[in-house]
């Protein structure tokens, strides 16, 4: 070979070397396809209500039933006959016994007429609730009444003022409208013996015919107060 085709021959090989180089050469190998990772996402927080007891739906309603329940009523007393009559028995007894302390003290016309009023209906009432030769026998509600009458009696006795007769009207109002309400409440719904129920029922008009009648000596006493006020304003 010839000096002349020697390098020419070297350089063919060097251009194709340097031709090599530039197309692919320096390429990196293609990578593999990328396995999912077994790890769960950084990024997705965990539910706030995981692990959270969750009340039921029929306990939670439950639960606000027993809340927004009302109490129970207080059971009525249950009376028997016996203990009725002993009821009926202590109201007329009172009754008679402040009609005679108004009867000596009252200064008033009409409290006088009225007080004699009640000694002669009540006088009357005990009398007929004898002949039924009922037993009597003691209740909540009979030792209550006879405490309150005997506490009013002692006031009416220790009363000895110009207001005596207003204070006596007010205790028969209060009075007369306890005994009434105690029928229809307690007495009537009660009462086994005909006999009684019979009574009670004769009764109960009388004790309205009362209470209504205190009542207007009550309004009476009071427009008397408000015009007595009135007149001395008047002349101040």
């Amino acid at each position: 070979m010839t000096t002349t085709n020697w390098l020419r021959t070297t350089a063919l090989v060097a251009l194709s070397a340097l031709a090599f180089i530039q197309c692919g050469g320096d390429k990196k190998p293609a990578e593999g396809p990328t396995m999912p990772s077994a790890e769960p996402p950084s990024d997705q927080a965990p539910d706030s209500d995981a692990g959270t007891a969750q009340m039921p739906a029929a306990a939670s309603t439950e639960t606000a039933r027993s809340e927004t329940a009302a109490p129970p009523e207080p059971k009525t007393e249950a009376l028997n006959d016996a203990q009725i009559a002993a009821i009926t028995d202590a109201a007329n007894s009172s009754e008679i016994e402040q009609a005679k302390v108004a009867q000596t003290k009252s200064k008033d016309a009409a409290v006088k007429s009225f007080a004699a009023m009640m000694i002669t209906h009540h006088g009357d009432a005990k009398k007929k609730q004898a002949k039924l030769k009922l037993k009597t026998e003691e209740s909540g509600i009979s030792t209550a009444m006879a405490a309150d009458a005997g506490a009013t009696l002692n006031a009416l006795k220790a009363d000895s003022g110009k207001d005596f007769d207003k204070a006596y009207i007010t205790a028969q109002v209060a009075g007369h409208q306890k005994v009434l309400d105690t029928i229809n409440d307690k007495l009537l719904p009660n009462v086994k013996d005909a006999n009684l129920k019979a009574y009670l029922e004769e009764i109960k008009p009388k004790v309205e015919q009362h209470l209504k009648q205190a009542r207007q000596l009550q309004e009476s006493f009071d427009s008397k107060s408000s015009s007595t006020a009135a007149g001395r304003k008047h002349a101040g």
